[in-house]
């Protein structure tokens, strides 16, 4: 009976999500801070399949060196939706001139429904700042029913929001190459973060009410060279940004997160779980 009820306590913990974290996001501090984004594929990205052909726009990783990360600061307090959600995404290369010169967004889809809801973007087209846009008017399940709408609010680059660079053993710790897709170029990260009430309060206007830390997020990133659509790069498939396909059919929606970071089960996974737990209690009271 006691083995029984360790391994009870034992599954039921595997799915309790961790705490967050109080240290405030550093933009340019190492992965060590940060958590992988983990997807459904076992390719956590392909390489040389950007459109434009551009180093800078094409995410880059493999199993040992992830192309995407998130880390929340939940500033200390009790409060679940203050603090600061940050991501990082690691692409082939620094163009000419220095600096990034591209858009990266990433997508949440803040209810579970299979839609983007919101993007979270580092907006260098044209000009340089961060921003939270609404996903535009479209179904917004695929890349080639969603468009990003550029009516919400927007931020000043400052060191404790943003960061660009090279990828070496100092900002990656862990890593074995510097240079994952191998066109002789380094690999730079470029690092973001903005504040999650903002977020929470976008997501209240756009009817998904009640998000703090602990709501289960899922996310696609992407690369563009404007900051209306996602053209050039998207994490997890080999290509696909002009697809008809469901995110979760193209293999570029992630798996479930909490916003401060905790991996969740999936549905599919989570009632598994509770119709054997549902099992396991049910042979213990026959004995």
């Amino acid at each position: 009976m006691r083995i029984r009820a360790a391994s009870l306590a034992m599954a039921v913990g595997l799915w309790l999500p961790a705490g967050a974290g109080a240290l405030p996001i550093d933009p340019g501090g190492p992965t060590t801070g940060w958590t992988p984004v983990v997807y459904a594929s076992v390719q956590p990205d392909f390489w040389d399949d950007d459109q434009a052909g551009s180093g800078e726009g094409d995410i880059v990783g493999d199993a040992s060196h992830p192309a995407f990360y998130t880390a929340f600061d939940d500033a200390g307090t009790a409060a679940l939706t203050d603090g600061m959600l940050g991501f990082r995404v690691r692409v082939g290369a620094e163009a000419n001139p220095a600096g990034f010169s591209q858009v990266v967004a990433v997508g949440i889809d803040g209810d579970l429904d299979g839609a983007l809801d919101l993007f979270v973007l580092v907006d260098h087209a044209g000009q340089n700042q961060l921003a939270i846009y609404d996903a535009g008017t479209g179904a917004n399940t695929s890349p080639s029913t969603t468009t990003i709408s550029p009516t919400a609010l927007t931020y000043a680059e400052t060191g404790s929001n943003y960061d660009w660079r090279p990828v070496d053993v100092v900002i990656d710790p862990s890593a074995t190459i510097f240079d994952v897709d191998q066109d002789g170029a380094v690999d730079h990260f470029v690092s973001f973060a903005v504040p999650f009430q903002d977020l929470v309060n976008r997501f209240a206007v756009l009817g998904v009410a009640n998000v703090d830390q602990e709501t289960g997020f899922r996310y696609v990133v992407g690369t563009s060279t404007q900051a209306n659509s996602l053209n050039q790069d998207l994490g997890g498939p080999d290509g696909g940004e002009a697809s008809t396909s469901t995110w979760a059919v193209l293999g570029a929606v992630s798996m479930t997160f909490t916003a401060a970071g905790s991996p969740m089960p999936e549905p599919g996974t989570g009632l598994l779980l509770g119709l054997g737990l549902f099992g396991l209690g049910l042979t213990r009271r026959r004995r």
